[in-house]
Formats: structure tokens, sequence, C-alpha cells
């Protein structure tokens, strides 16, 4: 699933492409989106496109007239940008199409794509709900609503490893990105957070955005530039000889057996069982592996328990009329 970075570059993409450009064309295959634009779709047009933006894994636009559209990729989706004069061929993958006078974006396989009239945070539901974003626009992350979240009484007794994936929490981290920040901070996936001391949580506060941002600007990559160049150049770190760049990203995410950037112990990976919770993310829905260093993360192997894993489904995509 793309995760917060990977969704902000989406943005960005989109908001270089599209942000300020008049409305030229705007379709969609999802069933309510396309029932709107069939209703009212001749009135957005010649709209201004007035900004993109994207908080943890959701994307949204706004237009002139208090009208906006919404996507969330779950594990399939992806945004492409192409010229205006390129006009792709629709295919059965398409979700939504936007075009401007210079540009044309095109939704691929994402299972949400909505349009919404209002303010998104109080339009959309899912919106609504989430914490304080990994990487947000003003360049502070908001490590008091984190905390403030992290230690509400429903999460006290939650494991930290699954808590991460809580949208509601913190939005943007995902599987690649949890295991490394709790790498990172030498903290056990399985402890509650009641148990978390003041500078495991200062720990989080301090590397959620520092991880977030390195994420952002160099594609996926939790590592320190020091630990790059170590992977980079000793293939006995990584399992992908082929291509070096692709594995030399993370500190355990995937790494299962390779030795430990800190202490030189073998990587392991568990299967962590995470809970259900109403943000619109299928990551907390079943059990997810968690990747960690027993020796630094100070895990005991025999007493981690054991998650009711549940074979992973492809998303139905929404219906299209």
């Amino acid at each position: 699933m793309p995760e917060g970075p990977e969704v902000r570059r989406y943005a960005l993409q989109l908001q270089d492409a599209l942000e300020g450009e008049p409305l030229v064309a705007l379709s969609a295959r999802t069933k309510d989106a396309k029932a709107y634009l069939l209703a009212h779709g001749d009135e957005l047009i010649g709209r201004r496109i007035e900004s993109i933006r994207s908080h943890g894994k959701h994307l949204y636009g706004t237009l002139e007239g208090e009208v906006g559209f919404h996507s969330h990729l779950m594990m399939w989706g992806r945004w492409f940008v192409y010229g205006a004069n390129e006009n792709p061929e629709v295919d059965r993958r398409e979700r939504a199409r936007i075009v401007s006078p210079r540009s044309c974006a095109v939704l691929f396989s994402a299972p949400i794509f909505e349009i919404f009239e209002g303010n998104p945070y109080e339009q959309v539901e899912n919106l609504r709900t989430l914490g304080p974003d990994i990487l947000p626009y003003d360049g502070e992350f908001d490590s008091n609503e984190f905390e403030r979240r992290l230690k509400l009484p429903e999460n006290l007794e939650r494991e930290i490893g699954a808590v991460l994936l809580d949208q509601r929490i913190c939005a943007g981290i995902g599987n690649y990105f949890r295991a490394d920040v709790l790498w990172t901070c030498q903290i056990n996936p399985w402890t509650h957070v009641a148990e978390l001391s003041r500078g495991e949580i200062a720990c989080l506060n301090a590397n959620i955005p520092l991880l977030a941002r390195r994420s952002l600007e160099q594609p996926g990559v939790t590592v320190s530039p020091e630990q790059r160049e170590r992977l980079l150049h000793d293939e006995a770190l990584h399992y992908n000889v082929d291509r070096p760049e692709w594995a030399a990203r993370h500190a355990v995410f995937r790494r299962t057996n390779l030795p430990c950037l800190r202490c030189g112990g073998k990587i392991k990976q568990k299967f962590q069982t995470v809970y259900k919770t109403p943000d619109g993310d299928e990551e907390n829905d079943k059990a997810r592996l968690i990747y960690f260093c027993p020796n630094c993360q100070h895990v005991d192997l025999s007493e981690v328990p054991t998650a009711r894993v549940t074979r992973r489904k492809k998303p139905k995509i929404s219906p299209v009329a």
C-alpha cells in the first residue's frame, strides 16, 4: 500500500500539473462519483482547480464553488500524469480522469474515488477522523496531538506496533514506516502504549517526521545516508544484488535474517494482530508482518503472541455504474 510519502508525491505531481488550471473534463467510473457527474458534471467545466493536497494516505482536491474530489489508493491504486496531447486510452483499470488545458491525470485501480461538496474535512468521513499528518504542510509535526491521541484510554492496552497503523492516531504510517521507526527508536513492537517510556515517545515524536521527510525526498528510503551507503556497497546486507538501490532503502523492513545495521544480529519477522478501525485503511483489518531486531528492540521471540493470520485478498473496486 502506498504510504504517506508516496501519496504526497502523487499530490505534488497533480498539484504541479493541475492546480490553478480550469477544468476541461472530469470523469469517474466509481458508482457514486459517476452518478454525481451525470447530474452536475457540466456545471464543473471551466471552474478553476484551486488546490490538491494529501493527508496521510488520502488525496483530495478542491475546485471553485466548494466542490472537490477524494481518493484513497488502498493497495493497488496509482495516479499518473500525462501531457494534454497524450490523451491515454481508457482501460478497465481506470477509475477517474481529470483534464486541464495542459495536463491529464488518471487514477488507476483505486477502490475509492468520490466527489464531495463543501469542506473536505466535514464532508469526507475518513478525513474527519485522521490524526496528525506525518508530512504536515506547515512543516511542524503536531507531536502534542499525536501523544494525546496515543494516550487515549482505549489505546493504552494496545501494542504500539498495531497502534502506529491506526490512521486516527497518526496519518500516513504503513507497514514499512512503522517497522523502521520502531527499529530507529529501539522499541519492542509488542509493548503496550501504557508501558512506553517518556524517552520512547519523545523518540517517536522526533523520528516520525524525520523519516517521513526522508522517504518523501528519496522514494521509500527510511535509512540515514550513512546506512544507505553501507547497504548499497555490502552485498551481505541485502538480498537483491541485481537492484541494490531498491534493497538499500530500509533498516528492517523486508530484511528478514539479514544483519541488523546497529548490532549485527539477525532481523526477524512475525505476524502482529492489528484491529479494524473506521479510518478507511484496510491495513487495520488483519494480522500484518512486522520486521524487527530482537536484540536492539528487546523482543523475546518465545513470548511474542501468536497472531491470527487471514489471507490477503485484493479489495473490490467500487462498483461501476
